[in-house]
């Protein structure tokens, strides 16, 4: 997914910014202003009879000059890399409102709209069945919701249990059964989907609150709007 692969990016090049950071602000590690004192001090200490030889002198200001442009070219890296740390930030508020489709087989219920439930099925179903358990494990519905074609379906849960009343909002736990035309077993991989609502940080990772889940962006297999 085009967002995952973009996101993914900007964190690889935030986590570099950090380490880079974490390296200018070591006290142990020696820059370019020591390496200039360090020359200076041998220069202040040399015998005026016996001058420092000139090879050597040259050599150690080639060595400052190199110093100096590493150090430049670090610091103009590290503003680069922070400004795309910045950017995952905006890109990942910028998810919020959207609704991610997530492994789970748990369902949001949210007063007057249906919850959804997404499945895809490695081949045709004669026979899905949906159940609907609440926080107890207490089954509250059971859809019997007919055939299916092989790859991705989407199902509906209209909040309501067996008797027809509708149930408080919260999170339930949706399962999904299917057999084939001869009462085998179809296996299928079961989504669930909901707004996000938010974005936390975890040491610079972003993680996505939907439908109760904290969500890595891992986790998210597609985006809607």
């Amino acid at each position: 997914m085009a967002v995952q692969s973009t996101i993914s990016q900007i964190q690889s090049a935030a986590a570099t910014a950090q380490q880079q950071a974490a390296k200018k602000s070591d006290p142990n590690a020696l820059g370019k202003d020591d390496f200039l004192k360090l020359l200076t001090t041998q220069l202040q200490q040399q015998d005026p009879t016996q001058p420092m030889d000139n090879t050597a002198f040259v050599a150690q200001l080639a060595q400052f000059s190199s110093l100096e442009q590493m150090s430049n070219v670090n610091d103009t890296l590290t503003q680069m890399l922070t400004s795309q740390g910045t950017a995952l930030e905006t890109t990942a508020a910028g998810m919020v409102g959207k609704t991610a489709i997530f492994n789970t087989d748990q369902v949001s219920l949210v007063q007057g709209k249906p919850a959804t439930i997404t499945a895809n099925l490695s081949q045709a179903a004669t026979n899905v069945t949906l159940t609907i358990q609440d926080g107890s494990g207490n089954t509250v519905r059971t859809i019997g919701e007919g055939a299916y074609p092989s790859g991705n379906n989407t199902f509906t849960w209209d909040g309501q249990d067996d008797h027809g009343n509708s149930l408080p909002n919260g999170n339930y736990t949706a399962q999904l059964q299917a057999t084939d035309i001869n009462g085998k077993s179809v296996s299928l991989t079961q989504n669930g989907s909901a707004p996000i609502t938010g974005v936390v940080f975890n040491n610079g990772t972003p993680e996505f609150l939907a439908g109760g889940s904290t969500l890595k962006i891992s986790d998210i297999s597609q985006l809607n709007e």
